[in-house]
This record gives structure tokens, sequence and C-alpha cells, in this order.
């Protein structure tokens, strides 16, 4: 997992102490009073910051979100069985997060679907299907665990499918492969440019203010957003890789600016990763 999962993971246990908290100024400030990286979830803090979600009570330093751990159980999957089909990481998932399953942390809605999915079938319940409309980030899980075995993206999205049919995924696999094929060869900056054209039409716009917007606020509240769906955190983490220039520097002002800052993380981290090396203290400190 040292090509993309790693980066990706640390960066995702790094912000776990203040993920989903979405007041920046209170983050900020508090960011001058100590570190933000590698904390317990603490309830004071999330009280005291508006809005938030004290969702990982239990959670503890270097452990991931929901969506981290799916990272690593598809992983450890697919590298015994990367042939698994959009049936099998159902079952995956579902195993793990079901009523009695060993997973204990918080369930998202794509994952609570999947549970009401299953039980209305094994229950022959007559109710109508859940619509497959997910837009989290949840959907680059797949497209990461097969960044790193080599495979092609057509297996990310089938796999993706199983909680979506926005095909805006599909558009922006293309543009993260243009992305990470490019990034050791050219400047950073230079890729993104370039990696524009390959995203979804309706996000080309946005991707451009990232790039030319120096104002993050600005940004953030004009183009972007800080939650986890595709419309908030893509951009965003477009704007975040556009102005970064360390695995360490880009860790720390995401978890400034709040949100689904853990999850952003999961890209964030996967991509500088690949030009910048990720502190040896913070391996250690994560769960992988």
């Amino acid at each position: 997992m040292d090509q993309y999962i790693k980066g990706a993971l640390v960066a995702n246990a790094a912000t776990l102490g203040f993920h989903w908290i979405y007041d920046s100024d209170y983050l900020e400030k508090l960011s001058k009073e100590q570190n933000l990286l590698f904390n317990k979830q603490m309830k004071k803090h999330f009280d005291r910051a508006t809005p938030s979600y004290y969702v990982y009570p239990h959670a503890k330093i270097g452990s991931s979100t929901t969506q981290g751990m799916m990272l690593k159980w598809l992983y450890k999957e697919m590298k015994s069985n990367p042939t698994i089909s959009k049936n099998d990481y159902e079952d995956l998932i579902y195993n793990y997060i079901k009523p009695g399953g060993s997973y204990e942390g918080y369930i998202e809605t794509y994952g609570k679907r999947l549970i009401l999915q299953r039980l209305i079938k094994d229950l022959n319940l007559t109710m109508d299907e859940q619509p497959l409309s997910d837009d989290h980030l949840v959907g680059f899980i797949p497209y990461l665990v097969c960044k790193e075995l080599n495979i092609n993206r057509d297996k990310a999205w089938e796999l993706a499918s199983a909680f979506t049919t926005l095909e805006d995924y599909k558009y922006f696999y293309q543009m993260f492969d243009y992305i990470f094929k490019h990034i050791k060869t050219k400047p950073l900056s230079d890729v993104l440019s370039e990696a524009i054209q390959f995203a979804p039409k309706s996000y080309q716009e946005k991707l451009t203010q990232a790039i030319k917007m120096d104002d993050t606020k600005s940004f953030i509240r004009d183009y972007a957003g800080t939650a986890c769906h595709l419309p908030q955190s893509i951009p965003l983490i477009y704007h975040m890789l556009y102005r970064s220039r360390s695995y360490e520097e880009i860790i720390d002002w995401n978890a400034k600016l709040g949100g689904a800052s853990s999850d952003r993380g999961l890209i964030l981290g996967a991509v500088m990763a690949q030009i910048s090396p990720i502190p040896e203290d913070w391996i250690k400190m994560t769960k992988i």
C-alpha cells in the first residue's frame, strides 16, 4: 500500500480528531493553542464549534473514518481477489457494518441504505428500492484501491456503482489518472491546470476558479464547501493541491479548514504522497 493507500490513510487518521467540525474560525483559533493533528475527538470541541457532528467518540488516535475503513477492507480483499464483483463489494461492506458486524463506528447514509436494502430482501418486504445516487467521496474508495493494485479504472467504476449511478465519478477518475501520470515529471500546478479538461463539464469552471482564486474563504463560499459531497469537496481539494508544496503542509491546512477533513484527506494524501514524503512519526501513529 505504499504508493497511494498509505498516504491516504495517514491523512485520513491525522485529522479525525476534528473531522466534521464545520467552524473553520474555531479551528484556526484552536490551532494557535495546540496541534490539530492526531487527536482523539473531544466532545468539548464539538460543543464549542458550530455546526459540528460528534460521531466518533470512541475512535483512538490513528483510527480511520468509515471511508478509511472501507479503503482498508477493500484493499485487503482485492489483493487476494482482484476480480471482485459489485455484489462481492456490497457483501464485503455489509458483513462489516450490518447489525452484529465487527465494525462499531459511525455508519453514513450510503451504508445505512445498503443495510436497509439487504434487510428488505432478506425479510421479503414489499418496499421500493432506494435510489443509488450517492455523491460522497466514498466513490473514490474503489478508485484508490485499483490505482494501488494497477487495475483498470473500469473496475473502480463497477464497484463504485454499488452506491451510485452518478457518472461524474468516471470523469474524475480520468482526471486523477492524468494527475497521477504526470505529477512526478511536471510541476503540480501545471498538471492540475491541464487535468481540468477531463473533469465533468459542470465542474470545469469551479476547478478553474480553484486555481485562480487565492482567497480560500471566498472560494469556499462561492465555488465549493467543506462537506464530503463532490460539488463541495473536489473543488476544495483542487484549490488546496494547487497551493501546497508538501504532505505536511496540506494535511495541516486541511485540519484547519474543517468539515469532512478526514475524508478529503484520502484524496489529498494519496496525491501529495507522490511528490512529498510522509512523516515517519505520522505513519507510526496510524493504524494501518
